[in-house]
């Protein structure tokens, strides 16, 4: 049963709490995916405060700053090492430059060609980044991709040259792994932003206007799930919504990148099942298998689980196990999210009865009995001890339930009933018990 998943349990209050995102900011965005939610995030994130081209030199210095008070290049920058250089506000601007570390510069991420350096994206601070003058020479305006054999390498290990991710060849530019997620949310956003505002961009082997092509969105998918979310990224968002009043909506709630641009990744394929029994006091067990088109992992996360279950999984099965106590008599509803790691999610929900053992059913089962059968107009109902019955209904032969009891009664109508065979059923605190009615 597929189930889009706006309510995913990857993110904390911590995390949206350090977010800071204004209360009621993606109001409207609800139980939305694919286009309806692009459009949605669109409006709420259009009209941005835009400012100067000039002003971004005084603006990185809130928005791009590390704690020791230099830049943050993110194509010099040697995360947990230590880079080969920094600049320093202001005294490094470029200027001229005819090699690493000269200077820094304003990165159009996005390059400004890709949309003719039209207003406001020429200015728009979340594709903007201050980064060495040489290397932004170096890449041009390349893609972003993943290189096979590098014509060129940057002093922290950006790299030039041909890309070998499926789907495209060209000369493309690719940043550090620490990075690869930072401009796969700023790509994101960008598509986003600017759709349909896009008339007259450039088409190109990534875009085409601002829509993603189907491999670049594959790629900045897994960009975006192996690279997640930093306290860098969080911190530079409230810092750009202080400046333009507007936020990257997948560093707020990333899982919105998996709603919007994961369509052309197929979701794992999982066995069908609706319903198992489990015995109290039984060793229960229950192997679900999957598989994914592209080979991919499985990834499972409980939503509902009975509290005797346990569960594991590896990367094409979820199993469960565990053992019911009589307390635990009657159905549970399980159900987990699942999903490769670039697929939108899917939902796996069947039940599980918890049932008594066979001799205990024998001797908790009331002796009763039903007359006359066969039936014409009525049945009535002896022996049954009441307030240990929580439930009668009378079903069909393939279990359909077509009329539920009233506890009190003991004359049942069948009248209205077509000629055939019924079950009068019983379910109890602990039992089950059935038995055959014909109705003439």
């Amino acid at each position: 049963m597929k189930k889009p998943l706006s309510f995913l349990v990857f993110f904390t209050l911590a995390f949206s709490s350090l977010a800071q995102i204004p209360s009621g900011y993606y109001q409207g965005t609800e139980n939305l995916e694919g286009t309806a939610l692009r459009a949605a995030l669109h409006q709420i994130i259009d009209n941005h405060t835009s400012v100067s081209y000039t002003s971004l030199w005084t603006h990185f210095q809130t928005t791009d700053k590390k704690a020791n008070g230099k830049v943050w290049d993110m194509y010099s920058d040697v995360p947990g090492g230590t880079p080969p250089y920094e600049f320093t506000f202001g005294s490094d601007q470029c200027g001229n430059y005819g090699q690493e570390s000269d200077c820094y510069n304003r990165e159009h991420s996005w390059p400004q060609s890709w949309f003719n350096s039209q207003s406001p994206m020429t200015s728009d601070l979340f594709h903007l980044y201050p980064t060495d003058g040489y290397v932004n020479g170096r890449r041009s305006n390349y893609p972003f991709g993943e290189v096979g054999t590098a014509t060129w390498t940057s002093q922290n290990g950006s790299k030039v040259g041909t890309c070998d991710y499926p789907g495209y060849s060209g000369t493309v530019f690719e940043p550090i792994d620490a990075y690869k997620g930072d401009f796969a949310r700023t790509y994101f956003y960008m598509s986003t932003r600017y759709y349909t505002e896009d008339s007259g961009w450039e088409t190109n082997g990534m875009v085409d206007g601002a829509d993603l092509e189907p491999w670049a969105k594959n790629m900045l998918m897994e960009w975006h799930v192996n690279d997640p979310v930093s306290a860098k990224e969080i911190n530079r968002n409230n810092a750009v919504y202080a400046i333009q009043q507007n936020r990257n909506p997948f560093i707020d709630e990333p899982e919105f990148a998996h709603l919007i641009f994961a369509d052309t990744y197929p979701a794992p394929v999982i066995d069908p099942f609706q319903v198992d029994t489990a015995y109290e006091t039984q060793n229960y067990e229950l192997v679900i298998l999957g598989s994914d088109p592209q080979g991919l992992a499985i990834q499972f996360e409980p939503v509902e689980l009975p509290g005797w279950l346990q569960w594991s999984a590896d990367a094409t099965s979820l199993v469960l196990s565990g053992s019911p106590s009589a307390s635990d008599y009657g159905n549970h509803v399980v159900s987990f999210i699942y999903r490769n790691p670039y697929s939108m999610p899917e939902i796996l929900e069947f039940e599980i009865f918890a049932d008594v053992l066979t001799h205990q059913v024998e001797e908790l089962i009331p002796s009763w009995s039903v007359y006359p059968n066969p039936a014409a107009s009525e049945v009535r109902v002896e022996g049954l001890p009441l307030q240990k019955i929580k439930r009668i209904w009378l079903s069909d032969q393939q279990g359909r339930i077509l009329k539920e009891i009233n506890l009190n009664s003991t004359s049942i109508p069948v009248s209205d009933f077509p000629s055939g065979f019924y079950f009068l059923n019983l379910e109890g605190t602990h039992f089950r018990d059935q038995k055959m009615i014909v109705i003439q």
